[in-house]
C-alpha cells in the first residue's frame, strides 16, 4: 500500500453521523455528493470508509458490493490534503475490504486525475466512457411502445440487466423499479429506463428502443454519459447537436466480467458505471 505522508492518518467506517462532514469534501465539477454518501451509509451492500487526521475527515471512499463483483466509488480527498498518498491509502483499504468478502472483480470509473493512482494499485483500463451535452433531442415518436413497469416484468428485466452488465444488481434496482419505463414490442422488453437511478440508466439491445428511451431521458436530464462502444447512441446525440465534453476510464482489478457497453445508452453514474 502506498504510504501516506501523514503519520496520524486513520481509516475507519463512515457512518450516518459523518454524512454532513463528508459532504463538505464536494469536488468542483462533480455532481452533488450528499445524497450518494447518505445512501452508502444506509445500504447493507455498501461499505463506506472515511480517512481522518486529528478527527477531521480528509477523505472518503465506498465499496458497493454485488455478490461476486464490486465498484469502488466516491474516492475523494479534500483539496488541502491531495498528493500525499491519502487517495491511494483509501483505495487500498477498499481493495482489502472487498477481497475479504470473496469478490473476484473490482471496477471503478476514473477521472484523468485519478487514473494514475489506480494503475499503481493494479487496476487496468478496460473501456472509455464519453460525456456529451448541449444538444437537443426530438420528441418521442413511439409512445405506444413505452410503458410503465409492471411486476410481471421484474425477472425478465433483471435477467437483461445481468446479461448486459455482467452483475447481479437486484438490490440496487429494488427502490427504482416502480419508476421504470419499458420499451415493449409484442410484449417483449427491448429496453428499459430507470429515471431515478443515478443519471438515468438506459439499457437496450435494440437501437430503436435505446434511442427512444434517450429521448425520454433528455426531458429530465440532457447530459449523457455512455461507453464509447455504443456507436449508435453517440452518433444519434452528435447528430442532434451534442458535443463531447470529456472522457472517463472504466478500470478493473481482478477477474474481468463479460459486459456489453454497446447496449448501455445512459450510465448510472461515476459510482456504478
Amino acid at each position: 500500500m502506498k504510504q501516506s505522508t501523514h503519520n496520524d492518518l486513520t481509516i475507519q467506517p463512515l457512518t450516518a453521523k459523518d454524512v454532513e462532514a463528508a459532504a463538505s469534501l464536494q469536488p468542483e465539477g462533480w455532481g452533488e455528493i450528499l445524497a450518494p454518501i447518505r445512501f452508502y451509509t444506509t445500504s447493507l451492500f455498501c461499505r463506506p470508509l472515511k480517512a481522518t487526521i486529528r478527527n477531521q475527515i480528509v477523505g472518503i471512499g465506498t465499496a458497493i458490493i454485488h455478490e461476486r463483483t464490486a465498484w469502488l466509488a466516491h474516492i475523494i480527498v479534500g483539496k488541502d490534503y491531495r498528493n500525499a498518498g491519502i487517495g491511494a491509502a483509501i483505495t487500498q483499504s477498499l481493495i482489502d475490504l472487498v477481497r475479504a468478502t470473496g469478490c473476484e472483480t473490482m471496477q471503478l470509473l476514473a477521472t484523468a486525475l485519478g487514473e494514475p493512482v489506480y494503475k499503481k494499485l493494479g487496476f487496468s483500463v478496460e473501456a472509455k466512457y464519453v460525456f456529451l451535452d448541449h444538444g437537443n433531442l426530438p420528441e418521442p415518436s413511439h409512445d405506444e411502445n413505452v410503458v410503465s413497469f409492471d411486476v410481471r416484468h421484474r425477472q425478465t428485466l433483471l435477467a437483461i440487466d445481468k446479461r448486459v452488465s455482467g452483475e447481479n444488481r437486484e438490490k440496487l434496482f429494488n427502490d427504482h423499479l416502480i419508476h421504470c419505463k419499458l420499451f415493449l414490442q409484442q410484449e417483449e422488453i427491448k429496453g428499459f429506463y430507470l429515471p431515478t437511478l443515478g443519471d438515468g440508466l438506459i439499457i437496450s439491445g435494440d437501437p430503436v428502443a435505446g434511442i427512444e428511451l434517450m429521448k425520454h431521458k433528455s426531458k429530465l436530464n440532457k447530459m449523457f454519459c455512455l461507453p464509447m462502444d455504443n456507436v449508435s447512441g453517440i452518433n444519434f446525440l452528435e447528430q442532434h447537436g451534442y458535443k463531447r465534453l470529456r472522457e472517463a476510464s472504466r478500470m478493473v482489478l481482478g477477474k474481468k466480467i463479460n459486459w456489453d457497453g454497446r447496449q448501455i445508452y445512459s450510465r448510472i453514474g461515476g459510482n456504478l458505471g
